[in-house]
C-alpha cells in the first residue's frame, strides 16, 4: 500500500520496492500522482484533460509523450498497480494508493467528523 500525505507535510511512503524518493523529487510527476489520488470520489481521468492541466504549453504530440513518460516513470517507481488505465484514454490512481485528502473527503461524506478532524 502506498500512503500519500498531502495535508501538512507532503510525504509518500510505500513498500521497500517502491522508489518514493524519486517520485518526491519530481514535482510535475508528483503533482500528477496527487491529482489522481486525491480525486474524490476516485475516478478515471481522460488523458486529454490531463494534457491540458499539466502540459498546456506543449503541442498535443509532445504533451502525450510527456504524459506517457510520466505514467511509465510512476509505474516503474511505485509498481504497476499504482496507476490503472481504462482503455487507451483514461487513467486513475490504483486501489493500492491511499491519500489523506481523499480519505478526509470520504470521512466528511460519511459524517465521520472524528476521523475527518484526525486527518485534518
Amino acid at each position: 500500500m502506498l500512503r500519500l500525505t498531502t495535508l501538512g507535510t507532503l510525504d509518500l511512503r510505500g513498500p521497500a520496492e517502491a522508489n518514493c524518493a524519486a517520485v518526491l523529487a519530481q514535482p510535475k510527476r508528483l503533482g500528477l500522482l496527487i491529482y489522481l489520488a486525491a480525486a474524490s470520489p476516485r475516478r478515471f481521468h481522460r488523458r486529454d484533460s490531463l494534457l491540458a492541466l499539466f502540459w498546456p504549453d506543449l503541442d498535443e504530440s509532445h504533451a502525450r509523450a510527456a504524459l506517457r513518460r510520466t505514467l511509465h516513470f510512476l509505474r516503474s517507481a511505485l509498481g504497476a498497480d499504482a496507476l490503472v488505465g481504462r482503455g487507451d484514454d483514461e487513467v486513475a490512481a490504483g486501489d493500492g494508493v491511499w491519500c489523506d485528502a481523499a480519505e478526509l473527503d470520504a470521512a466528511l461524506e460519511r459524517g465521520d467528523l472524528g476521523r475527518a478532524l484526525e486527518l485534518y
